[in-house]
């Protein structure tokens, strides 16, 4: 019994042994399959192998992409210089128009654009916008580029992957690429125009967690298909927040830059008022203007300009305007973007509360 506990002991020791030397042999195998000498000095060095190729969606994306999107520096006539981004929209009778940020290009006295081969030219400021951050840049040059294929950036998702290209930082960094996805659509992001310190306007925007850096202003948001979704602008993010960045979508794109090429500006409708959000007036004047107390939001009208649309519908000064069609209005930048949603010649109708009493208006835009 003893002598044939003792032969399977030694069978099961065999066998380890002989395990461990195929994983021995195995082990060396793939080391010596991954590292290799490289002679040519006393000392050997040793250098590892590359496993795989990097070569995925994103990187044939951005190789797809990167020379599409060119610096804008921005000369200003106190000699001062800024630099910020664009992208190649349209070839048109040898021609290549750009479009960047209103911001970038605003107070340039020149402008030069330079091309991620590293070739510089001049363009000219077509026009620009305030309101939507978006600025036509022309040039006048031969140049083996393509323009950008225009994505429906309404049909994004959240989630969706997307890279954002542009200059961060400054030309020394030119078309550099982060890679993120589409954090939210149709965010309303508040801006403030003129540097009062005080919200003008509403944006509506794409969210995106991809880095958007001084720089990138006016650089291009791509999807994986290597279509143009948006425009970068740093004016709207918040440095104070970490992975938040905001594109204009290319669907709101489209239509401003068609005005600025046709018409150097965009044409907003008037209406021909002066007026104030209630939730911004002076106890005092609420009681001046006889404002109906169950009042609490709106537009309150202060001056009504002669012969203007609002006047000829009948609209006074101390009207407060609580509905823009079916849009309830909170603040004057609801008012401004309802406004401003609409064309010229458009009838819209307006509900206001005079004093307690609730009419509806029709009103032609000018």
């Amino acid at each position: 019994m003893k002598k044939q506990s003792r032969s399977v002991i030694i069978v099961i020791l065999v066998a380890l042994l002989v395990w461990s030397g195929v994983l021995t042999w195995q082990v060396y195998e793939l080391n010596n399959s991954r590292v290799q000498p490289v002679s040519g000095s006393n000392n050997d060095v040793t250098v590892n192998k590359v496993v795989s190729e990097m070569d995925t969606d994103v990187t044939q994306v951005a190789e797809k992409v990167r020379d599409k999107v060119v610096s804008v520096i921005n000369h200003r006539s106190n000699s001062s210089t800024s630099s910020g981004s664009g992208v190649v929209y349209k070839k048109k009778d040898g021609k290549i128009l750009i479009i960047s940020n209103h911001h970038v290009v605003d107070g340039a006295q020149s402008i030069k654009i330079r091309f991620a081969s590293g070739e510089e030219v001049d363009g000219k400021v077509l026009g620009s916008d305030q309101f939507s951050d978006l600025a036509l840049i022309e040039i006048d040059a031969e140049l083996e580029v393509d323009p950008f294929d225009l994505g429906d950036s309404s049909l994004a998702k959240v989630g969706e992957f997307v890279i954002a290209v542009g200059s961060p930082m400054g030309i020394e960094f030119a078309n550099s690429v982060t890679f993120g996805i589409v954090s939210g659509k149709d965010r309303t992001v508040p801006v403030d125009l003129d540097g009062n310190g005080t919200y003008d306007w509403d944006m509506v925007v794409l969210q995106t967690d991809a880095a958007i850096s001084p720089g990138n202003s006016g650089g291009a948001l791509v999807n994986m298909a290597g279509e143009l979704i948006g425009i970068n602008s740093m004016k709207l993010s918040n440095s104070d927040v970490e992975g938040m960045g905001f594109a204009i979508p290319i669907s709101e794109v489209v239509p401003i830059v068609n005005q600025l090429e046709e018409y150097g500006k965009v044409e907003y409708p008037v209406i021909g008022i002066s007026a104030v959000a209630l939730s911004d007036v002076n106890p005092y004047y609420l009681r001046v203007y006889n404002i109906d107390k169950e009042v609490t939001q709106g537009v309150l009208v202060s001056e009504v300009t002669a012969e203007g649309p609002a006047s000829k519908a009948g609209i006074k000064a101390g009207d407060v305007i609580t509905k823009f069609g079916d849009a309830e209005l909170s603040t004057f930048r609801d008012f401004r973007r309802q406004l401003y949603s609409h064309s010229i010649g458009d009838t819209v109708k307006l509900t206001i509360n005079r004093s307690g009493e609730v009419l509806e208006v029709d009103v032609t835009l000018k």
